[in-house]
């Protein structure tokens, strides 16, 4: 029997595949169940003109989770999760309703603007949720080629 969970932020970019990879890596090595989450952003509570809109974001989202989940192999193990409103906000409301003992994020490549995300969104997820986040960079290649262009002068 499977005990703990860790919750990853699924998101169809280089930065959302690398905290899927940690987040199955992690499961795996530590026989956890996984739970893949993407958070579309919007209106947490929609009016009623607002539902039709809001119900097919959070189907794409559903389907950006199975597609990314079949890619790596996870679609029979994993559980997936979709929701629409303020990513931080929902994701602790996620972690709190699938008792996460760890959330998975991915960090974008790049120097203030990495920071500035992993801050932001870690300053949104610790009002929300009191569960340890671990945020994953990006491959080795992909920081590197960040790094190697943040400096580049274009003409």
């Amino acid at each position: 029997m499977m005990r703990g969970t860790i919750l990853c932020l699924v998101e169809d970019n280089d930065h959302g595949r690398a905290a899927l990879q940690a987040g199955a890596d992690l499961s795996d090595r530590l026989n956890l169940r996984l739970v893949l989450a993407h958070v579309v952003g919007g209106v947490d509570e929609p009016s009623a003109d607002e539902n039709a809109a809001r119900t097919c974001r959070q189907e794409a989202g559903a389907r950006l989770v199975a597609r990314l989940a079949a890619e790596l192999g996870l679609s029979d193990r994993a559980e997936h999760r979709s929701a629409v409103g303020d990513p931080a906000t929902r994701l602790g409301q996620i972690a709190a309703e699938e008792a996460a003992d760890l959330i998975v994020v991915g960090a974008p490549a790049g120097g203030r603007l990495r920071r500035f995300s992993e801050s932001r969104l870690a300053e949104h997820l610790e009002s929300a949720t009191t569960v340890p986040v671990v945020f994953v960079p990006p491959p080795a290649a992909k920081r590197r080629s960040a790094r190697d262009g943040a400096g580049a002068n274009v003409n």
